[in-house]
């Protein structure tokens, strides 16, 4: 994924596995991977701050 702002390539900086439905039998499970993106431009004002989350389900 690119930076709004300038257009660079944008860096994963963090990632965690999350579970929803987990809570009883009767439901569905369903397993997330969320990665923390973070612009990697020095010029940009968006450098180092996490730009964009990003929710993927596994299936």
């Amino acid at each position: 994924m690119l930076c709004p702002l300038c257009k660079t390539q944008m860096r994963i900086t963090a990632t965690r596995t999350t579970v929803t439905g987990d809570e009883s039998p009767d439901t569905v499970t369903r397993v997330f991977i969320e990665q923390d993106l973070t612009c990697r431009n020095p010029a940009c004002s968006q450098c180092g701050k996490v730009v964009e989350t990003v929710k993927t389900q596994i299936k």
